[in-house]
């Protein structure tokens, strides 16, 4: 009999981010904690799609509500670069549902268009509802 181990943190050292998969959900979980600089930012989603890679896992739930938007470098550099690297290492779009308090959901906006299906949303359920519609995309797509 196989038994799947718990989900494990990222690092203790890494005060500012959680990284879990769920496989009753089969989505990676990312908990800011904090808010980050632009290298901690960066460094996290590294860590993020080091455990997709890991799990095979293209369906993300990032909680920012503890932290702080990002600036326009950081978001070029998110959507203009990770998300594309993302995207060829996990062979496949990235769907990217982020979890934002009301303050921060009006600062960052709409998402940037993009290869990878982002949302941005005020509460979990809703979220959790679109990443599992992704799911079923993602299936439909891999049969077709």
């Amino acid at each position: 009999m196989t038994t799947v181990p718990p989900p494990t943190p990222l690092r203790p050292e890494a005060d500012f981010l959680e990284l879990r998969y769920r496989p009753d959900l089969q989505l990676l979980v990312a908990r800011w904690r904090r808010p980050v600089s632009a290298a901690e930012l960066r460094q996290g989603y590294r860590a993020t799609l080091q455990l997709a890679r890991q799990v095979n896992c293209p369906f993300w739930q990032v909680d920012l509500r503890s932290r702080n938007a990002p600036d326009a470098a950081d978001r070029h550099w998110l959507t203009t670069e990770f998300l594309v690297r993302a995207a060829q290492r996990l062979s496949g779009p990235v769907c990217l549902g982020y979890l934002l308090s009301p303050k921060l959901l009006a600062e960052m906006g709409g998402p940037a268009a993009s290869n990878n299906q982002v949302a941005f949303f005020a509460e979990e359920g809703p979220l959790t509802a679109w990443l599992t519609q992704c799911q079923l995309c993602h299936i439909g797509r891999a049969v077709a």
